[in-house]
C-alpha cells in the first residue's frame, strides 16, 4: 500500500479546500487530473518509509516522523530532462552517480520531465530506478493525463517516487518543501492538457500551507519568480525578465528562504539572493538562495552568457538557516548510431 500512496497524480478539487477524503484511494479517484493539486486531507494518516526514514502522510502533506540528530539535508536538483536521447540518458546516470557519491537524501525533478508520452515512461524509470526518494512536479510541457497514467502504472514498482502535484507540503528532515506545479502563463503551457496555475492558486497556497516554525521553507516550482536584470533566473534571450510576479509575493509573504526553479533554459545555472538579482557563488552559505536548475538534457542549448549547455545538475546543502550549492555541467556526448 505504501507504493500506491506515493504515486500521486492530478487533483480536481480547488486548492485551499478543507475537504477530507475517507482514504487515499478516494483521494486519487476524486482528484486524478487537476493541477495544481488540492489541499485535501485524509481521514486516517498513512505511514510510509522513504530513504530510511518514516513519514506520516495525511493527504497534501508528508511529514517526517523520525528526523536524525543533525540539522543538515543534502538535495539533488534536476530540471527539463525533456528527452531520452543517449546523451540525456548518460547525463541522468552521471547526475545520480554524483548524488549518491555526495550522500544526497532527496532528489527534486522540477518539471518538463519529457515532451512525449512514451519518453515520460522511460524518464520516470530513470529517475526512480536508483532508489533515492524523488519528488517530481509538472512543468509547462507535459500532459496532465499522460502524467497521471504513467504514475498509476509505475505505482507498484517505485515506492520512492513522490508526485508533488498532489503532495504540496513535505516536512522533511531539516527543510520544508512547498510545491507549485505547472506554469502561470497559458501561452506557454501545453494547450488543453497542460498544468496551468492561476493567481488564486498562489493565494490559496499562502493561506493553506502552515509553516513549521522550526524549519526553513524551500519553494519547488518549474517557472521562476520575477527577477531583475540579466543575472536573474528569468532573463531570456529577448533581454527581458519574464518570471511570475505573483510568486514573488508568495516568497515575501511567507518568508520562503530558498527556491528551486527552471524553465528559462538560457538562464540555467543562475543562483541569486533575496533581491533576485545578485549572484551567489558556489559553496557560499547564504540565508536566502534561489536557483535555476536549467536542463539536464544532453541537447545543446545556447546560454545567456554565449556559452552552450550540454546538461547540468545541482546539489544544495541546507544546514540550519543557510544553504549552499554545487553545480555540475556535463560535457557534450555523441549520439550512438543505430
Amino acid at each position: 500500500m505504501g507504493s500506491l500512496v506515493l504515486m500521486l497524480a492530478m487533483s480536481a478539487a480547488a486548492p485551499g479546500a478543507a475537504k477530507e477524503q475517507p482514504s487515499w484511494e478516494a483521494f486519487i479517484k476524486a482528484n486524478r487530473y487537476a493541477c495544481p493539486g488540492p489541499f485535501e486531507t485524509l481521514k486516517a494518516p498513512r505511514e510510509l518509509e522513504l530513504g530510511g526514514k518514516k513519514y506520516k502522510h495525511t493527504g497534501y502533506k508528508l511529514e517526517v516522523v523520525n528526523p536524525d540528530a543533525d540539522n543538515k539535508i543534502v538535495i539533488g536538483i534536476v530540471s527539463a530532462i525533456k528527452d531520452v536521447s543517449e546523451p540525456t540518458k548518460a547525463n541522468v546516470k552521471s547526475a545520480f552517480d554524483w548524488f549518491k557519491a555526495e550522500k544526497v537524501e532527496w532528489v527534486i525533478a522540477n518539471g518538463d520531465l519529457a515532451l512525449e508520452e512514451l519518453d515520460l515512461e522511460e524518464v520516470i524509470d530513470m529517475l526512480a530506478a536508483p532508489g533515492l526518494p524523488v519528488l517530481t512536479i509538472l512543468g509547462n510541457s507535459e500532459s496532465k493525463g499522460s502524467f497521471a497514467r504513467v504514475f498509476a502504472e509505475k505505482a507498484g514498482k517505485y515506492p520512492n517516487l513522490v508526485n508533488g502535484v498532489w503532495v504540496r507540503d513535505l516536512v522533511l528532515d531539516d527543510v520544508e518543501l512547498w510545491t507549485l506545479p505547472g506554469y502561470y502563463d497559458k501561452r506557454f503551457a501545453r494547450q488543453g492538457a497542460g498544468c496551468l496555475y492561476k493567481p488564486e492558486d498562489v493565494d490559496d497556497m499562502a493561506v493553506a500551507l502552515k509553516p513549521n516554525a522550526k524549519l526553513p521553507i524551500a519553494l519547488v516550482a518549474h517557472g521562476p519568480p520575477h527577477g531583475k536584470g540579466k543575472k536573474a533566473l528569468d532573463w531570456i534571450s529577448d533581454k527581458l525578465n519574464v518570471g511570475d510576479e505573483k510568486m514573488n509575493e508568495l516568497i515575501e509573504r511567507k518568508g520562503i528562504a530558498f527556491g528551486f526553479f527552471g524553465h528559462i533554459l538560457e538562464a540555467g545555472g543562475a543562483v541569486v539572493g533575496q533581491d533576485m538579482e545578485t549572484p551567489i557563488k558556489p559553496n557560499t552559505p547564504s540565508p536566502q538562495l534561489y536557483l535555476n536548475a536549467g536542463s539536464l538534457s544532453g541537447d545543446p542549448w545556447g546560454m545567456n552568457d554565449g556559452s552552450t549547455s550540454n546538461g547540468m545538475a545541482f546539489i544544495v546543502t541546507i544546514e540550519g538557516n543557510s544553504a549552499k550549492y554545487e553545480l555540475k555541467r556535463f560535457k557534450p556526448k555523441p549520439e550512438t548510431e543505430e
